[in-house]
């Protein structure tokens, strides 16, 4: 099949949305906070967009004009807006926040271009939608979102339901081989979970639903259950609590909102991600993240270029220096 090369389009693109006033735009604050901090750098996550792009597209048996992907997690939609760009044929953005959702359809009518179907929701909503109107996609792209989501096993079970030969592709900071930073995020969690990064931080949150739903507890046995039960949300911190056992964490700085069970940059082991697919006949292969190398000082853009280039020759090694990493998930044929 043809490679198919993103790259030149992507400068160009690049120049149109920064040049784009977003304070003007009738979206949330949320969203120009969001474009705001990414706006200097939007060279840079376009870059990372395509990569994932090719990634995907070289890898599946269709053209690009009757492609259909899915940007889950979309967020304010640049990945929608470069593939359409890039000429894929339908493209299904998917974002749980409403007002990422109407951010998008806000920059479409600006851009002139965007995403064909715009849903707000998870993974349950996609598959819903995709079996009621009969639609296959063949690549699914997420950016910064795996490490967030709380049941693993519920997603990827949504997802093949929906096709199961889907490729997918996905992309997360919270790198289990770079050592700066997993100590950087292991800071992050402990702070949500015992400090002032939230508020109410999630042990506190954990131990005022078990004050208030087991009355009969004495202080020690909430303290110990506030404890034990990190990283649950409130129905399976009940669970846990009725069946006595302790659950074990894959990683002990790992934790959740328990409310929402949105994850803190959870990091996993590799072969935590490649035994929940496994069942599905997926494998999985992990690609090598690269630094923003589009600075303003030339000194910067160097460092980042020399770092780069010894990221992508060093091979395994260059794992330990990648910024992110790509966990590319390959159906594998069936063996007759």
């Amino acid at each position: 099949m043809k490679k198919h090369n993103i790259s030149p389009i992507v400068r160009l693109l690049s120049e149109r949305l920064q040049a784009i006033d977003y304070d003007l735009l009738p979206i949330s604050d949320y969203n120009k906070r969001y474009i705001r901090n990414l706006k200097p750098a939007m060279l840079y996550y376009l870059k990372i967009y395509a990569a994932c792009l090719s990634k995907g597209v070289n890898s599946i048996h269709t053209s690009l004009e009757k492609m259909t992907l899915i940007d889950y997690g979309g967020g304010s939609g640049f990945l929608s807006i470069l593939a359409k760009t890039a000429g894929v044929g339908q493209v299904i953005y998917l974002d749980l926040n409403p007002k990422s959702a109407e951010t998008i359809r806000i920059l479409k009518e600006k851009t002139g271009t965007g995403p064909d179907i715009i849903l707000q929701g998870n993974s349950d909503k996609l598959a819903t939608w995709c079996k009621e109107n009969q639609i296959r996609p063949d690549l699914l792209i997420a950016t910064d979102l795996i490490e967030h989501i709380y049941d693993l096993e519920v997603f990827f079970k949504d997802l093949y339901g929906i096709n199961e030969d889907m490729q997918m592709i996905f992309t997360t900071a919270s790198t289990p081989y770079n050592p700066y930073i997993k100590r950087r995020l292991h800071k992050l969690m402990d702070n949500s979970e015992f400090g002032t990064a939230e508020t109410p931080n999630y042990y506190t949150l954990r131990k005022a639903y078990i004050e208030k739903n087991y009355p009969d507890f004495s202080a020690d046995e909430i303290k110990k259950w506030a404890t034990y039960t990190r990283g649950l949300i409130y129905p399976d911190i009940d669970r846990a609590i009725k069946s006595g056992k302790q659950p074990v964490l894959t990683e002990k700085h790992n934790t959740c909102d328990p409310a929402t069970g949105n994850w803190t940059e959870r990091i996993l082991p590799v072969k935590d991600y490649c035994s929940i697919i496994s069942p599905y006949n997926y494998s999985v292969k992990v690609g090598k993240g690269f630094f923003n190398a589009d600075r303003p000082s030339k000194i910067s853009s160097m460092i980042a270029k020399c770092i780069n280039f010894l990221i992508r020759y060093s091979g395994k090694a260059g794992l330990l220096l990648a910024p992110f990493i790509f966990l590319i998930y390959i159906k594998q044929p069936v063996k007759s």
